[in-house]
């Protein structure tokens, strides 16, 4: 599978890799990282070149959409490459160390496709950091432009900084009941974490580095939350669905490898019009849950 992504791809990643890791590296340590929180809503902007087409070739296949679905178009998950160093430029704004960091949820509202060949013009924004004593919880915010200026994507990420020593367990929130049905399966693969790092630029070693993965409680490398959102998406598309507002949460990591994951969807919408989805593993654990319309 591996032989399948060059290793020319680095260079496509560069920034990522740059920022991210600038990040992770800066905030690791009390001297290095910011003694304060700024005051909010921090703002950035960045100006993202048109993406390479091999590149995007290459992560279509991967995510199982067909070639010509985005023929003329980008996938809206492909935010986990071009997004990330807005990201991460953002977080490392908060006084915290990184390194423990874990994105728990993502909301994604589409006005419009963002096209091939054209560059994108980000508008990033730091919105909240909360203490709630179990953990720090992060909110960024990023909107997607096309060169006429028209919005394209609002993308809301929330992540979570976990406390050496937690105040104690919050109570889980209260959920509608829904009836569901599978829309379709994917496999989760040994090598999907690396192959979605070498698309993305996303080199985290506890996706990407099987010695890593080894020494968690999982045993195994596990798989990038936007890697689950990608195949789930298609596998919704190939049912027939589509999505302009997707709320996601990501419940338990997923370790590798994981065959016969189930995407599963609400027979009914709920009282705000949202089918419910769920990303469940073939012994039923839940990985991924959230909604869209």
């Amino acid at each position: 599978m591996l032989a399948d992504y060059p290793l020319k791809y680095l260079a496509l990643h560069w920034p990522n890799i740059r920022s991210m890791g600038w990040a992770a590296i800066r905030n690791a340590t009390p001297i290095t990282r910011p003694g304060t929180l700024p005051e909010l809503p921090v703002h950035h902007s960045m100006h993202v070149p048109a993406l390479n087409n091999e590149l995007l070739d290459q992560y279509v296949a991967w995510t199982g959409a067909p070639a010509n679905r985005y023929r003329t178009e980008m996938p809206a998950h492909f935010c986990s490459h071009w997004a990330m160093p807005m990201l991460a430029k953002l977080g490392s704004l908060a006084p915290y160390n990184l390194l423990s960091l874990l994105n728990q949820g993502l909301r994604m509202q589409i006005h419009k496709p963002l096209n091939r060949d054209e560059a994108i013009a980000l508008r990033g924004s730091l919105m909240d950091v909360s203490d709630d004593g179990d953990k720090v919880r992060i909110h960024t915010r990023v909107q997607a432009s096309n060169p006429k200026g028209e919005l394209a994507m609002v993308i809301d990420s929330y992540s979570t900084v976990p406390r050496a020593k937690p105040a104690g367990k919050s109570k889980p929130a209260k959920r509608e009941e829904h009836e569901f049905n599978t829309a379709g399966n994917w496999d989760a693969e040994e090598e999907d974490g690396l192959a979605f790092a070498m698309l993305t630029g996303d080199f985290n070693p506890i996706h990407t580095i099987k010695a890593v993965g080894k020494r968690t409680r999982f045993k195994s490398c596990i798989l990038h939350g936007f890697g689950q959102l990608a195949r789930t998406w298609e596998v919704l598309n190939n049912a027939g669905y589509s999505a302009a507002d997707l709320d996601v949460r990501w419940i338990k990591p997923l370790p590798l490898p994981n065959p016969g994951m189930q995407v599963q969807t609400s027979t009914a919408k709920d009282s705000d019009g949202y089918t419910q989805l769920r990303l469940a593993a073939a012994d039923g654990t839940l990985h991924m849950v959230g909604r869209f319309k």
